[in-house]
């Protein structure tokens, strides 16, 4: 399968045509979105595979994945990860990608660290740990 065949298939396995908002849906349709750009594919065609989204989404969504990767987000490095196993052939679940509780209190070493650590509780990302 091509790149871009193996992007329309994650479109719709992750089901990436929906309107949720969620960040999850959010990092993998940014995440396509740059990848489908640097198969130069037009904002318009991008937008017909994720279901007619207007291009100002497109745009909107390019400076969010560059904005993110930039300032270094472990929740989208964590999602770019598990597309690029995707689009490289791996599968579900992502196992190794679950965030451990005892390794994030060992390494935080500030106060904002340790607030995201009590953020990521509340979210229920460490119910595998607790």
């Amino acid at each position: 399968m091509t790149k871009l065949e193996l992007i329309e298939k994650a479109i719709e396995d992750f089901d990436l045509k929906s309107t949720c908002r969620s960040k999850q849906y959010i990092y993998r349709r940014c995440y396509l979105y740059n990848q489908l750009r640097e198969l130069n594919c037009t904002l318009t065609e991008i937008g017909e595979m994720f279901g007619g989204k207007h291009y100002a989404t497109i745009i909107n969504g390019l400076k969010q994945h560059h904005d993110l990767y930039r300032f270094g987000y472990e929740d989208y490095k964590i999602v770019m990860n598990q597309m690029d196993d995707v689009l490289n052939g791996g599968t579900l679940p992502f196992m190794s990608d679950a965030p451990d509780l005892v390794n994030d209190i060992l390494e935080a070493k500030s106060y904002p660290q340790f607030k995201k650590i009590q953020r990521h509780i509340k979210l229920g990302k460490y119910k595998n740990n607790l």
